[in-house]
């Protein structure tokens, strides 16, 4: 009986000391999910709130005048990037056109100012690539400027006689009466939704292009008509499509 009650108690023993030790050979070893987060969390609060700032200068304006636009703008664009995912953005730049319709109306505007301000949105931050990334974003525009629009009848080269603007020619009177209407004043007000890409070429210098959708969303002009082309927006209609190609420099940290 005793060595029966031995027998009991050495077993009961066994089990009291095996049983933790298998207990904690099972435990999972990795991390909680809560750790995991807060690891992650840290991780992501290690990117600077500040990564730079960029000049930039459009090529694509004055290039395309070169080409045989038919108006000149050229601009300059500040940009700042934050946590590597916001870059708040500022344009500025000076526009102008001087040319004649098909219908013999001649559009001419100095060159006159016209300015942007909108936020970029790093679709690539997770990568944390600072140098090159896709981007998406949204801009608010302005410009006021003044214009002219006129027609001037063509002189005869063999009569001497003045020829009148076929194209403007009254249907029930006959004959056109040529019109000068110069210094009218415009504003023109858009927003616009922007798609681009900046690649990194050469330490600190970057190449970018960027696609816009232009909506007009109020516009004063003058009494005699509307102008042909808005200093930043482009050709006067309710929408507009545009296109930057700039040189980008990033100013050292």
């Amino acid at each position: 009986m005793n060595v029966t009650r031995l027998r009991l108690t050495s077993l009961l023993l066994l089990f009291c000391i095996v049983l933790p030790l298998l207990a904690q050979q099972q435990r999972p070893t990795h991390t909680p999910k809560r750790d995991q987060k807060k690891n992650k969390v840290a991780e992501v609060d290690t990117i600077p709130f500040y990564n730079g700032t960029y000049i930039g200068v459009d090529l694509y304006g004055p290039g395309s005048k070169l080409l045989g636009g038919d108006f000149m703008s050229s601009e300059i664009s500040v940009a700042v990037n934050l946590k590597n995912k916001f870059i708040p953005t500022i344009e500025f730049g000076m526009g102008g056109t001087d040319t004649w319709s098909e219908t013999g109306i001649h559009y001419k505007s100095k060159a006159a100012p016209f300015f942007r301000i909108g936020v970029d949105y790093n679709t690539m931050a997770k990568k944390k690539e600072k140098n090159s990334y896709l981007y998406a974003g949204i801009r608010y525009g302005f410009s006021s400027f003044k214009y002219d629009v006129s027609t001037m009848p063509a002189g005869d080269p063999i009569w001497g006689d003045v020829i009148g603007n076929p194209s403007l020619e009254d249907d029930y009177w006959g004959g056109s009466v040529p019109f000068s209407h110069l210094g009218m004043k415009g504003s023109v007000q858009w927003l616009e939704i922007v798609l681009g890409v900046k690649v990194r070429i050469y330490k600190n210098f970057n190449m970018g292009w960027s696609v816009r959708m232009k909506y007009k969303t109020s516009a004063s002009t003058g009494e005699y008509g509307d102008p042909w082309y808005v200093p930043g927006y482009g050709k006067f209609k309710s929408n507009n499509m545009g296109i930057t190609y700039s040189l980008i420099y990033k100013l050292p940290l």
